[in-house]
């Protein structure tokens, strides 16, 4: 398939639109497995810092559709938004940001592989297996008194990833650690520090 027809599949424009967020969270959550060779050129001239700004962006938006009876799961995620700043801050640093892609493409077979998560459906009785972005779109409408839902994430945090503490600026480490202690820090912006209002149902760039 050639590339044009890869951006009309995602509802992108052209290849300079990958800088911005709707752009991302399109790749992110097309239901079609995407080739690594087709996503690196997806991202080709996209730069480590804004992958790391659009990612962390992505990570805070999902992370809010995670049940409250899931904390193990938040917190898996939330160590991981924190790997994932300090791999891009030392691949930014090290002049290594080739490799920026690699990671977000790890982190997408992971996010869309089919039935890592066990979902119950509470007013239909059922179960049924899911992607984590499947159930996290899940966890979003229930929040929105569309469905009742239970899920089982234990078959989904198999994602590994290295520690980059040394490469997390203090700022971006004081907001982290609050953030792994009280999940509604999420929604709380570091530089800003009140409590993020938006309507994220409304925003651009909220996952479809």
């Amino acid at each position: 398939m050639k590339m044009d027809e890869w951006l009309k599949k995602m509802e992108i424009e052209n290849l300079e639109d990958m800088s911005y967020l709707e752009s991302f969270c399109s790749v992110m959550e097309l239901d079609e497995s995407v080739p690594e060779d087709v996503f690196h050129q997806l991202f080709a001239d996209v730069t480590a810092d804004e992958i790391r700004e659009m990612m962390d962006q992505y990570l805070e938006e999902i992370m809010a559709g995670i049940s409250e009876d899931c904390i193990e799961f938040f917190s898996f995620l939330s160590s991981y938004r924190r790997s994932f700043k300090g791999m891009m801050n030392y691949l930014i640093r090290e002049e290594r940001q080739e490799r920026a892609a690699s990671e977000l493409f790890r982190f997408r077979e992971w996010y869309r592989e089919p039935g890592s998560v066990l979902c119950m459906d509470l007013n239909e009785g059922r179960e049924f297996p899911a992607s984590v972005c499947e159930s996290l779109i899940m966890g979003r409408m229930e929040k929105l008194s569309e469905g009742s839902y239970r899920f089982d994430y234990s078959g989904a945090m198999g994602l590994e990833y290295d520690e980059y503490e040394e490469y997390i600026d203090d700022e971006e480490e004081d907001y982290l650690d609050l953030a792994d202690d009280d999940p509604k820090m999420t929604l709380i912006d570091p530089v800003d520090p009140v409590i993020d209002g938006v309507d994220y149902e409304n925003e651009e760039g909220y996952m479809q």
